[in-house]
């Protein structure tokens, strides 16, 4: 049962930490946004490293519009739509 529930912590600590960032990474795309007058092509014009295992996603979609997401488990995400600006969960 100790088991379960360090994992069950260590879980919640590690999806808070992409929540994390995940939402500091909208901030730096909306800045960007506003001063460029154009979404970032990547997370690279943000100054920020996009790899297999990064805490979270970013992705245009259109001209105007992009989502961030992170997993959650094996199938689901969390996702970000800047055209409605809501969290979903979908998997």
């Amino acid at each position: 049962m100790t088991l379960v529930l360090l994992f069950g912590l260590h879980s919640c600590e590690f999806n808070n930490e992409r929540q994390e960032y995940a939402e500091m990474l909208i901030e730096k795309v909306e800045t960007f946004k506003k001063e460029n007058n154009r979404l970032p092509k990547d997370v690279s014009e943000l100054g920020l490293t996009e790899k297999m295992d990064s805490p979270s996603f970013y992705q245009i979609q259109t001209d105007s519009t992009y989502m961030v997401w992170y997993g959650l488990s094996v199938g689901e995400s969390k996702v970000y739509r800047s055209s409605t600006k809501k969290w979903t969960e979908e998997g």
